[in-house]
Parts: C-alpha cells; structure tokens; sequence
C-alpha cells in the first residue's frame, strides 16, 4: 500500500513541463488550420501588390474567418477572425483592381488589411445598424485621385444610410440617410454615379424596387426611380443579382416560380423580360447570374440555370446606349450540378464552366470553346460521395494568342474547397470540418474478431476445439510471410526513433494505443472518420441527412459501440453508421422515446433531462432507458435564474486511491459518487452564478455557492473528475471590504471529501448498506461532502475546459482549458489548482511530501503549460480526451473552429522510451560486453585452474 501511495506522490510531484518530450513537438500532435466553408460574394483572386503577377485567393468564410490563401498548394498566408466581435451572421469583402488592400465589413466595422501581410492598415466602428452591403469606388474623382481607393458603405436595417470612406484612413468623405422609411438593400456605383437600392412595400404585397442616384463627390441626392416589381418580388430573396462596379450594374430578379427573369441596367428605367418557362420542361431550383465587376470590362453578363438533374447557361450583352439586352448565345445543357464563374483579362470576359467531368472555357463574345480540360480524380479525402460544385471563382491567364491557362476554386457540395488547375487538382481543404458539432473517439477493435473465435470454441467440446484452433492457427500462417517482412521495417523505425509515430497500412491499433478513429458531425449535415494515428487524416466522409437550404444539422450525442456508431440528432432521429467503412446501416428512425430536451445519463437506470428551464431525474422502468422513464426528483431554479449548463463526471473516470495520503502518513478519504452533476444558473437581473452540485439519483443538494458581480455575457464552463470540480468565469468587486474580493477572471477548484478530519470516513463510517436511491440515514440527515474550495485569478478567459483520462487514473490529472483571446489550449497541472495549498505560510515538511506549496491567489499560465504550442488554434469550441494503452498518456482532440490533436503526458511518459533514446549506443553497450565477456571468459578460465595447480 505505502509503494502504491509513493508511486501515486512520485507521479504528481513529476514537472508539468516534461508532459511531452522536446523532440515529440509538431510529430505527435496535428493542427488543421481553417477558414470554414467560402462564401461566393466575398471569394476572389487579387493580386497583393500591384507590382505582383502572382495572386492570392481571398475569402471570408461563413464563419466569418477573413483569410488569404496560396494557391499553388492551399497554405494559409494569414488570417483574421472577424465574428469574434460581432454577434453578426454576414459579411463582405472587396479589394480594389491593383490596390494592396482589401476591405471588410462585419456587423458595425469597416476595416482595411494588408493584402500581403494580413495586417490592420485601418478600421471604424459605426453606430448607424448593420452593414447591409459594402464597395469599392473604382472611378476617380476628387476625393480618392493619386491615393487608395475609397469605399461606400450602406448601413441599417430600417432607415438606410449611404457613407463613403476615405480608402486611406476610413474618415468619412460624405453621408447620405433616407428617411422614406423604405428598407436598405444594396449599393452600386458606375463610371460616373453611386446607387442606392431600396425596398418599398406596395400597397398590398410584394415590394417595388427603388433606385436613388447619388452624387459621388458630394453623396447629394440627383435622382430616383422606382421600378414595378412588386408582382415578382415578395422578399429579399426575389432579387438574384444586384451588380456593382462595372460599366453597366444590374438589377435581376424573379418571381416565386422562377419562370420569368426580368434585368434592370440601373440608371435606366427599362425592365427586359426573359422567359424562362419556354427553356425548359423541368422545374427551375436556383437562378444565378454572373457578372464582371470591373469598370473598364465589356457589359456582358450569363444567367445560369439549375435545376434538380442538369443545368444550363445563357450570355446577354448590354446595349450602353438604348440600356437594353441581347442574347448572344446559349451554352448546351449538361446533366448534374455546374458552376460558373467570370474572370476579366483587361476589357475581355470569359466564362469558365465547372462540370464533374471537365473544366470548359468560353469568351463572352462567342461561344466558341477557348479550352477545354477534363478533370482528373484527386484524393477525395474520405468522401464516399461527390455531388458537383457549389460555386466557383476562376482566374484566366493568356498563355499564347490561342493557348489559355485557368486556375478556378471551387467550393463543393460537402463543404470542400478545391483548386483544379488546367483540369490538374492541385489540393483540398476540407473546410466543413470547422463546422464540427458533436465528436466521439472510437477504438479500432483489433481482437475482435479473435475473441469471436474464441467465444465459438468455448461453446464446443473439446475434440471440435481443439480441431477449430488447429485450423485457425494454420489460417493465421498466411499472415506469417508480411509479418516476418515487417520486422526489418520496425526494427529501422525503432532505431531512427519514428518507431512511436510510424503509421501501419490499413487499420489496424498500435501498440500503444494512440490510434483510434474521431468521429465528427458536422453543421452541413456530414459525418467523418478522422485517425488521430495518421495526424488526424480523413479515413471515410459521408453525407449522413438530407437538410434544406439554409439549414443546419442538429446533433446531442454520438456513441460508438462495439463496430456500430449511432448518431442521434435532436429531434430524436437515429443514424447508424459501420466503424470502420462508414456505411449506412440504416437511414435515420425515430426513436423510441416520447422525451425532448437535453439528456445526460447518470446510470444505466437512472438519468437526468434537462426541459422547459428545469431539470428532471428520471428512472426507467424498462430495457430502453428513455422509454416509460418515471419521475424521481425535479430541480427548479429560483425566480429569475435560468440554467446554463450540466456538468457530469466523465463516463471513463477510473479512481486509482479512495483516499489522499498526508504528509504525517493519515488519510483524507475522497467523497466518490458516480452520480454526481453540477448545475450552472446565473441571474441575468442580479448579475449572479450559482452552482448546485447535486446527487443525480437521489436529487440532494450536496453543495451550493453564489458568486456575485458576475459578467453573465461572458463564458461560464466546468468541469468534474474524480472528487473534485472547478468552473471560470469573470467577477467584479461587490464588496470592496471582503478580504477574499477579486476582479477579473477566475477559476475556481472544490475538492469533496467524506469528512473534514483524517482517518475519518464521516456519516458513512458505521453505515453497512448505502442506498443510491434513499442515501438518508437512519439517524437522520444526509452523506454531506466535507468542501475544500478555493479561487485563483487567470490572466485569460477560459470559454471551455476538460480533465485529461488515463488507462487506470493513476497519472495525475490535467485540466485542459481553450484560451480564445490567445488562440490556444493550456494544461494546467491539477497540484497547481490543489485548494488544500496553505496560505499565508510557506509549506512545511510533510505538505512538501504531498507535493502542495504556497498558494497565489494569481495562477500565470506557465508558456510550457501551452500544448497548442506556437500554433493559432482559433475557434476552438470543445475538447475531448480518451486514454491510450499507456497508462502515462491521455489522447486529447480539440474542435469548432480548427481541428487540433495531440497526446500529453501529465506526469510525463514514464512507460515509454522518447525518440532521442539512445538505442544504438544501448546494443552497442550490450553487444560490447557480450564479445568482451566472450574474450575474457576463456582469459578467466585459464587464470582460474592455473591458480588451483599453483595451490
């Protein structure tokens, strides 16, 4: 018992700092930066510097994640989170022809970046509403001649308000406000005039467009038109393409039914009519229109067309003079999904169409094909699906008088980013996985199919055993040829040290357990196998439900049992998925429970749901767990405090000690309950965080406390392990005269114990039974924790936390925590969060000997404390942990913006040899002493009888 206790001491008291060896840094962690999924109106190619003939691929992701691209092999050259100060869903981005930056617009800020570097040149705040569209001014007048260009920005949601921005610093040039009331949708200027557009409801549905010319000098208003589309338009949505800095904008739109197509050459009050019904027998899905936006491009512009099997094109010109259109020509209907795209080479436009099949080239003054390349299959990463392309933006380059080059990047239906150059793919960024919603590891079950063999022979008599072994062994012999093959390939890695990180073909479980499979859902409605063995690569991808446009996927759980992983969503469906292939066993079925809201399982009988601001135990009272489930306790938070979070301890949560040992040899015996869960409530009136641990069965209340002054906006996380739990969060000063008052934030550690005295085990000590069910005593009362607490201050906000899981929880336990002010993850040692640290005094002897020193009200987070390393992990949302064969290492996989995986070692890696082991000169040593214990053994001898003949 006392060489278990020293070695459970001599494992905490090990430096955090050695959690992994130097030489496993960027080898046995991965990071997948990412932007998340390119968003069409804000995706280009611009050249840096103007000086430059080489590109970069901007965009501003659906997340929000503004980033420049290379497109010769997909790396990022930076990046800037955009959201993190803004609560809003949108946003643009321009760049004007050879400026050096571009210019953003999300929520109220306007700023400006280096297009090269990625750095802030300048950025403004307004307090006018939401940006409802952004440009660039491209034509020069007197307020941007000689300098960067400015840019117009519309904002509001009910009043809108048109201001142009100086390009070199963002002051504001001029102001325009309507105040008809009418609602702000879009900017767009021309050679010679900047436009606003407005909707203005008609009298009894839809709405009219309205055109107001201003003066771009001045922003004075100089004319307004309305145009009547109050018969096709009924939304936002009705209008399909408002175009912006070319030498003839458009207005286009469609009715409901997408039958016909009317275009607006703003500036003109003429509407031309296209009939689409008379193109096609089939129902159109989706209607887009691709455009130039450059002032010195020819007016020529494509409608594409799509519908559910095949899709279409036609090019119109633009008469300048008479503002009317004209059919140039069409382009053949081609089956499956297409993306178009426009690119300009000084005046020309050229169209590039996007196929499953081929890549083709057209100029928009004729139809005749200018290249035409067919696509060759890239790595699919995973996908066990291709459903065509999304959109596209395309780059054209004049190679020779007839010879052209085309670079395009196409955003897929799974949520892919790829670039294809000249038909030739050059790389995939599986940008959907920033999408991540829910994950779960799953272990490659490598004796599975032995311990089914074994199971038959258990079931037989001895003779049909021993005859089904025979056979099986002889079977095995054909794998006897590969693995004498093997062993000079492993004996090579164990000696060049990459023994540990060398990834087997197929899949198959290590040694040491550090490889199994992440399984991911994702927002687009997408499942993924990840191998956290092979710097977390994409084993299989497919698409798991069918979600409508503009939907997101909703995901509570994933559980992986035995080769089967069942997804549920929160609607209660079920997918089921094979481990290994991701194949669909079988599409998505109700579940059989008539219960909503959040579950959490406490037991295999007993578990807890979270429904209407209120949290129920429940008992089921037949096989399936949430099926005729019984009312046991209901906790009701107080008037005005609503629930924020449930805290369980984790489903692996081995316990290697009942009890902690002191200094002077006595024990504190740890208060373990499975069932226990901590409940976070805040007060949005009274700015207060309460938390409630609770006993999940039984429903008592172990332990309350109330934290006063509390930022409820910010981040409020937990979490439990073991006999402990701690939660963060920001606090001001309510009572300047409390000694214990502390302002910024916190983290806060409570350790249970089963009474306050050592060698003492509380009300529990005399009792023989101990119901889960009725945990009262006969003598009245309750099994009461003893609560040892104590807070810290952090010098960084923590917006989520977990503990780390080992094999057998005999390595101490670190507690990983996101930092999203610093874009990466910490894990802090669990003695530096220990409450028992004395205060006021230095520690003595015996509290030495348990590893506890002085406390510090303030912890710094140590930089060796940093797994994420150097590394930007930017929008991560949660970690997940899983042990490995190892006792000494915990699997860690962190998700929501980036991916990011890695191994740590809390009390370092005790059970296995680092990579700079020094293997040779250990054989060598060895080999050494064999030939000198050969040569002086016979030496040895000969002395030896020699000596007994002398005698």
């Amino acid at each position: 018992m006392r060489f278990h206790v020293a070695a459970l001491w001599l494992a905490s008291a090990l430096p955090s700092a050695l959690a992994v060896y130097a030489d496993d840094a960027y080898h046995t962690d991965y990071h997948h930066a990412l932007l998340g999924i390119p968003q069409q109106h804000t995706t280009f190619f611009h050249r840096p510097q103007s000086a430059s003939k080489a590109s970069l691929l901007y965009t501003l992701s659906e997340k929000l994640i503004l980033g420049a691209v290379n497109p010769k092999d997909g790396a990022i050259v930076w990046r800037q989170a955009l959201a993190s100060s803004s609560n809003a869903t949108t946003g643009f981005l321009r760049a004007g022809e050879n400026e050096n930056t571009v210019i953003s617009a999300v929520g109220n800020e306007v700023r400006a970046w280096d297009a090269l570097h990625g750095t802030l040149g300048w950025g403004n705040e307004f307090s006018n509403g939401p940006i409802q569209d952004l440009e660039v001014v491209e034509l020069a007048d007197g307020n941007n001649a000689g300098g960067a260009k400015d840019a117009v920005v519309l904002f509001g949601e009910v009043k809108g308000v048109v201001k142009r921005l100086k390009g070199e610093s963002g002051a504001v040039i001029w102001e325009y406000t309507d105040e008809s009331g009418d609602i702000p949708f879009q900017v767009s200027t021309s050679p010679s005039s900047i436009y606003y557009i407005s909707l203005h409801a008609a009298l009894i549905k839809g709405f009219k467009i309205k055109v107001t010319c201003l003066d771009p000098v001045t922003g004075q208003f100089l004319s307004q038109y309305t145009l009547n589309s109050d018969s096709e338009v009924s939304t936002k949505e009705s209008i399909i393409f408002v175009g912006a800095n070319s030498a003839s904008p458009l207005i286009v739109w469609s009715d409901k039914a997408s039958k016909v197509l009317k275009v607006n050459v703003i500036g003109s009050k003429q509407i031309s009519t296209i009939n689409v019904a008379a193109n096609s027998s089939e129902d159109i899905e989706e209607i887009s229109v691709h455009a130039p936006h450059l002032i010195n491009s020819v007016s020529h512009f494509l409608v594409q067309f799509q519908t559910a099997k095949s899709h279409w094109a036609e090019v119109y010109h633009v008469d300048l003079v008479g503002s009317t259109l004209s059919k140039a020509y069409s382009l053949p209907k081609l089956g499956g999904r297409g993306a178009f795209s426009t690119s300009t080479v000084d005046a020309n436009v050229f169209f590039t169409r996007h196929t499953e099949n081929e890549i083709i080239l057209v100029s928009s003054i004729s139809h005749g094909v200018l290249g035409r390349w067919p696509v060759k299959p890239l790595g699919n990463a995973g996908k066990l699906d291709h459903e065509g392309s999304l959109h596209a933006v395309s780059e054209v380059s004049l190679r020779s008088d007839t010879a052209y080059a085309v670079r395009s990047a196409l955003t897929l239906t799974t949520g892919d980013w790829e670039l294809i150059r000249n038909g030739e793919p050059v790389w995939l960024r599986t940008e959907s996985l920033s999408g991540i919603i829910a994950a779960e590891w799953a272990d490659l079950l490598e004796e599975e199919d032995l311990t089914r063999e074994l199971e038959v022979e258990g079931h037989q008599n001895v003779v049909a055993a021993y005859i089904h072994r025979v056979r099986r062994h002889a079977k095995d012999l054909q794998f006897l040829s590969a693995w004498l093959r093997s062993i000079p390939i492993r004996v090579r890695q164990s000696f060049l040290g990459d023994g540990s990180n060398a990834t087997p073909e197929g899949l198959h479980r290590d040694s040491f357990g550090f490889r199994k499979l992440i399984i991911v859902a994702t927002e687009n409605g997408r499942l993924m196998a990840l191998d956290a063995g092979d710097q977390g690569n994409i084993i299989w991808n497919i698409k798991a439900v069918e979600l409508a446009a503009g939907a997101k996927w909703s995901v509570s759980s994933i559980t992986v049992e035995d080769s089967v992983i069942s997804v549920k969503e929160n609607g209660g469906n079920l997918v089921f998925v094979q481990t290994l292939t991701g194949q669909i066993m079988k599409d998505a079925i109700p579940s059989s429970s008539q219960l909503s809201g959040n579950t959490t399982l406490a037991k295999a009988a007993t578990f807890v749901q979270e429904e209407h601001g209120q949290v129920k135990g429940l008992r089921s009272l037949s096989d399936i767990p949430e099926s005729n489930a019984a009312p046991m306790w209901i906790f009701l938070p107080s008037n005005g405090e609503r629930i924020v979070s449930l805290t369980a301890r984790p489903t692996h949560d081995p316990v290697a000690s009942i009890g902690k040992v002191l200094g002077n040899r006595s024990v504190m015996y740890k208060y373990l309950n499975l069932n226990l869960l901590l409940i976070t409530l805040v007060c949005d009136t009274a700015s207060t965080a309460t938390f409630s641990l609770l006993d999940a069965v039984s429903g008592d209340i172990l332990y309350t406390t109330t934290h006063y002054g509390v930022d409820i906006s910010r981040p409020i996380t937990s979490a439990m392990s073991e006999n402990w739990f701690t939660y963060s969060l920001w606090a001001d000063i309510t009572n300047p005269a409390s000694a214990s008052a502390a302002k910024g934030y916190q983290i806060v550690v409570a350790e249970l114990f089963e009474s306050d005295m050592p060698n003492d085990r509380g009300t529990l000590d005399a009792r023989t039974n101990y119901s889960s069910i009725d945990p009262s005593l006969t003598s009245g009362g309750s099994a009461i924790p003893h609560v040892i607490l104590q807070s810290f201050v952090i010098p960084q906000e923590i917006s989520h936390m977990t503990v780390t899981q080992t094999s057998q929880g005999i390595t101490s336990r670190q507690l990983l925590c996101t930092l999203p002010s610093s874009n990466s993850i910490v894990a802090i040692p669990r003695s530096a969060l220990d409450p028992r640290r004395p205060i006021g005094r230095d520690q003595t002897a015996a509290e030495a000997e348990e590893g506890l020193y002085r406390y510090a009200p303030v912890i710094e987070f140590d930089p060796r404390w940093i797994i994420s390393h150097k590394r930007e992990v930017v929008g991560v949302r949660k970690i997940i942990t899983s042990p490995a064969l190892l006792e000494s290492t915990s699997l860690v996989f962190a998700y929501g913006g980036d991916v990011f995986g890695t191994r740590v070692a809390p009390s370092m890696a005790f059970d296995i040899l680092g990579n700079r082991f020094g293997k040779l000169q250990l054989v060598g040593t060895v080999l050494a002493l064999a030939v000198g214990t050969l040569i002086l053994a016979p030496m040895v001898r000969k002395k030896q009888i020699n000596a007994r003949w002398q005698t």
